[in-house]
């Protein structure tokens, strides 16, 4: 279908002749594209004996790796900081919903949390649940627990962590 209607760049015509000339163009004759003259011989790969057929190295293998880039040297810190974590004071024992302790629930609630440097405890989410209403529970419990301040150069800043409450009956 092509070669009856052409290329872009050449007239339509029965699709015959070299591609030069639309339906004038020279029959069964391919225009050459720059890569020699055009016909496809036998080449040189399997021709002649096996003594003078050889494999031919590439020049991918002789370049040398590039190489590793440099990682820069961590200075010495000239003044040293002082971190201290989170101490937590006082954990209250969280209290279990009827509903839990009827169906015998025991596990833990893990909650996301932010501890601030004002000495509150803020619930980011719910990480793992148990359900029952012990979830809300743990949140409750959470924002009763007692703690001093993360502290960096002596002045309390906030800081993240996971709390872990634990439901379990006695």
């Amino acid at each position: 279908m092509i070669a009856k209607l052409g290329s872009f760049d050449l007239p339509s015509g029965p699709g015959t002749g070299n591609g030069t000339g639309g339906a004038t163009g020279a029959k069964g004759t391919v225009a050459s594209a720059g890569f020699g003259n055009g016909i496809a011989g036998p080449g040189q790969g399997g021709v002649g004996p096996a003594s003078q057929r050889k494999v031919q190295a590439t020049n991918f293998g002789s370049a040398d790796p590039p190489p590793a880039p440099e990682t820069p040297k961590r200075q010495a810190s000239t003044s040293t900081t002082k971190d201290t974590p989170v101490s937590l004071l006082s954990k209250p024992t969280p209290v279990y919903t009827a509903e839990a302790r009827q169906k015998k629930i025991e596990g833990d609630v893990e909650l996301d949390v932010e501890f601030t440097a004002t000495g509150q405890i803020r619930v980011l989410r719910v990480l793992q649940g148990l359900g029952y209403g012990l979830d809300e529970a743990a949140v409750a419990a959470a924002q009763q627990i007692r703690f001093s301040p993360a502290r960096r150069d002596g002045q309390a800043v906030d800081s993240h962590g996971r709390l872990r409450i634990v439901f379990r009956l006695s």
